[in-house]
């Protein structure tokens, strides 16, 4: 084999090694782009206010002391779903992870519809401080919790219009369509879609000291904020609710861990027993 031939080869080799190093690179960023981005029109049309009024924002309130001075810190929030009611109580189901320190802190409701801190300070001649914003939101009870199940039953009062979700009699099968609300890194009430990418369930480990979970995986985008947020079928009936996720080294979305209807329905009979 003559010189040339051994160069074109080699040019050949390393131009194809590179082009598959670009991809492994690049791949991840084109598929986190891809889940936050898709959109199945079906279900934007069923995505009604009467569906978004179930949905709520589990935020976290912290009071520190040091000294005669007391800070107050408020997280960016979580997520909920409204599943039933009882006169003027409504329940809702989010992540155990979610509530876990209960004892020690308070948990602030903002339901679908209340109007941003961001809007309320543009409204107003005034600074608004976070304390203001938030004391005209209800506290959170945490009726029933099960680190095994990462689930959690909560329930609050409010005078804002509340709907409720039925949950699906079953799971849902491998590649159905599926939509999630919830609220990622800050945001409110975001929709994102995907598919069921689990045939059987598998073990949800979040490595963050908790239990390992028995759950389905999903392809609709969700970060941090999106814990405790529902999982619609067509039907806009809820299938599952989001327990957490995986994300490669950067940060980049991989896949979605729900917890599906057919264990939250056991966790709901252990509450009820």
């Amino acid at each position: 084999m003559n010189k040339k031939k051994i160069s074109i080869i080699l040019f050949v080799v390393s131009a194809l090694c590179l082009l598959t190093s670009l991809i492994i690179l690049i791949y991840p960023t084109i598929y986190d782009y891809q889940c936050r981005t898709r959109y199945y029109s079906d279900f934007e049309s069923k995505a009604t206010d009467e569906i978004m009024k179930s949905n709520i924002v589990v935020v976290r309130y912290e009071e520190k002391a040091n000294g005669n001075v007391t800070s107050m810190s408020y997280g960016l929030g979580s997520s909920g779903v409204v599943f039933a009611s009882d006169a003027d109580k409504y329940y809702a189901l989010t992540a155990y992870h979610v509530v876990k320190d209960c004892d020690m802190v308070e948990y602030i409701i903002v339901p679908y519809g209340a109007p941003t801190i961001e809007e309320c300070r543009e409204n107003s001649e005034t600074h608004i401080p976070n304390g203001m914003y938030y004391e005209q939101f209800s506290r959170a009870k945490v009726e029933f919790a099960d680190e095994e199940y990462d689930l959690a039953v909560i329930s609050f009062e409010t005078d804002y219009t509340i709907n409720m979700l039925d949950l699906s009699e079953a799971n849902p099968k491998y590649n159905e369509k599926i939509m999630v609300i919830g609220n990622p890194e800050g945001e409110r009430f975001i929709k994102s879609y995907g598919r069921i990418k689990s045939k059987d369930y598998f073990v949800f480990d979040s490595k963050d000291g908790l239990s390992p979970t028995k759950a389905y995986k999903h392809n609709a985008y969700e970060n941090h904020g999106s814990s405790g947020s529902v999982v619609l079928n067509e039907d806009m009936k809820i299938v599952g609710i989001n327990i957490g996720g995986g994300t490669d080294s950067l940060g980049r979305f991989k896949y979605g861990a729900m917890v599906p209807c057919e264990q939250i329905k056991e966790f709901l009979e252990k509450w009820s027993a």
